[in-house]
């Protein structure tokens, strides 16, 4: 598709290029051609520096919902050196459709993800992951300690801290580049092995399976302190000596249960 013949997207364009702006770019689901008739305009606009104002917007805007991103050049740059960002950064780079660009300078980014080797920044990958699983154990004492107290919300708050975490510790630790959101969670369980034990305590964790008969709360927690042990298991040959006194005792704690 043409965006540039687009009346709506042309439209956009006059009212973004303002004094500042380097250049505009949609991403999202227009760019990769699968919008529909639920999904938002997403449009990253390059400045040359931050304001201290919100640098992500929503507006209606002749009845579309449009997501306004302001980021910088530079700061998308750093982004293909940080793991965690990088899953995102760099599909979302190499997807973008440049709508204006003057000086070059977003076709050199998009090129930059072109040419992305995760291979350089898998040691990174691998210390956020195992710092990531480190940090996790404050949930898992705080799932034990609401299961035995049989107090739901404790549990449920936790779980979702717990979730959250070991999720994404994966996700970066195998360098799952993310190319849209909504498939997420698909990603995860077919890069992991959809019969894995580590899936399936995943999926009993976030809801997505359930256990008849069993309050949701406590197969949650149960599957997450399960979650956590296998979590563990994928990442035993990464886990530096600085991580590893608060894993093994977090591990042990859950072997006396």
């Amino acid at each position: 598709m043409n965006f540039h013949e687009d009346p709506f997207i042309k439209s956009l364009i006059t009212r973004l290029t303002q004094s500042g702006v380097l250049g505009l770019a949609l991403v999202g689901s227009y760019a990769r051609g699968q919008n529909t008739a639920h999904s938002d305009v997403d449009v990253d606009i390059f400045v040359e520096s931050l304001s201290r104002e919100a640098n992500y917007i929503l507006r209606n805007m002749d009845g579309h919902l449009v997501s306004l991103k302001y980021l910088t050049i530079e700061q998308e740059r750093t982004s293909l050196t940080h793991p965690e960002k990088a899953i995102w950064a760099v599909p979302g780079l190499r997807q973008m459709v440049i709508l204006t660009d003057d000086t070059g300078s977003i076709a050199g980014l998009k090129q930059a993800a072109q040419d992305f080797n995760w291979q350089k920044i898998q040691p990174a990958a691998d210390e956020y992951a195992s710092e990531e699983l480190m940090g996790c154990a404050e949930e898992v004492h705080k799932i034990v300690g609401g299961l035995k107290a049989n107090d739901e919300s404790k549990v449920l708050y936790a779980v979702w801290g717990l979730f959250n975490g070991l999720a994404n510790a994966v996700t970066v630790q195998r360098g799952m580049l993310m190319e849209s959101e909504n498939r997420y969670f698909d990603v995860i369980q077919q890069t992991i092995g959809i019969d894995h034990p580590w899936t399936k305590s995943f999926r009993l964790a976030l809801g997505a399976d359930i256990i008849a008969d069993a309050p949701a709360y406590i197969t949650r927690g149960k599957a997450a302190l399960d979650l956590y042990k296998h979590t563990a298991q994928l990442f035993q040959n990464i886990i530096p000596e600085k991580h590893r006194d608060v894993i093994e005792n977090t591990l042990q704690l859950l072997d006396t249960l």
